[in-house]
């Protein structure tokens, strides 16, 4: 259930901003969220208790998410390291984080540059605007930009799907056709190897936007998209994952409205 684990956030935001706040996953999900800290301590009884719930009441929104319990849930939160958890950057160590981040996003950007060409943009812009299911496979730091991108898509007419959590039991996923299209989006690529199984268990074509350049990721893709020219496995600061796929999906969105609309 490893994939599960980077879009659980995803998953739990979800059912927040969607849930009636009297309804029991709306409040078990709430209790998680205000809990995270210290939710690997938190047993069962305590949650039932805080919540006026059942434990089959637990049992089947942890179902929900994609876990076959609640301990398979709480370890996998123990053991996530959140993109968006501000407390692991060490932002004492650079006295001017403003002109050091401008500085990094600068030099991303001339790196995506040199490694994304005109060819690759409209390439993915063709492949999306096949007569097809198009599926984007990201984790819970990329959701937004790819949900931003989904949306600029409909003024075109493009009705795409945007993947972010709850992926193994994502009725979308199981209904996919050979000729429909997968693309996975992984910066550092720790999305891309914990999902690697399960996307090669899919139906369909299958492409990855990354800046890893492992060989066994390349080689499990009908083509890969580099983003880094050195490539790299970890962007703790979250540069690229969070200033460069936002670029990216900008370029991309504004050549297919150029070109199909």
């Amino acid at each position: 259930m490893k994939i599960n684990n980077l879009g659980l956030l995803n998953s739990l935001s979800f059912i927040i901003n969607s849930e009636n706040p009297e309804n029991t996953d709306y409040t078990l999900a709430h209790f998680i969220l205000n809990n995270l800290y210290r939710i690997s301590s938190v047993s069962i009884w305590e949650m039932t208790e805080e919540c006026f719930t059942s434990r089959s009441a637990v049992r089947r929104f942890c179902l929900r998410l994609g876990y076959d319990n609640f301990s398979a849930l709480k370890n996998s939160i123990s053991k996530l390291v959140f993109p968006s958890d501000l407390r692991h950057r060490d932002i004492k160590a650079e006295p001017d984080y403003r002109i050091h981040i401008k500085n990094l996003v600068d030099e991303m950007i001339t790196d995506i540059d040199e490694q994304i060409t005109d060819e690759d943009i409209n390439y993915l812009c063709e492949l999306i605007n096949q007569d097809v299911n198009v599926v984007i496979l990201c984790a819970n730091n990329t959701s937004g930009n790819a949900l931003r991108f989904q949306q600029e898509l409909m003024f075109a007419s493009k009705v795409i799907h945007v993947i972010s959590g709850s992926f193994t039991t994502n009725e979308i996923l199981k209904l996919l056709h050979e000729e429909d299209v997968i693309i996975t989006i992984s910066a550092s690529g720790k999305f891309a190897e914990l999902s690697l199984e399960f996307v090669q268990s899919l139906k369909g074509h299958k492409f990855l936007i990354t800046g890893n350049k492992a060989e066994k990721l390349k080689n499990s893709y009908d083509k890969t998209f580099y983003i880094s020219k050195d490539g790299f496995s970890a962007d703790y600061l979250g540069i690229y994952g969070k200033y460069g796929i936002t670029y990216l999906l900008d370029l991309l969105s504004m050549q297919y409205l150029s070109l199909y609309t």
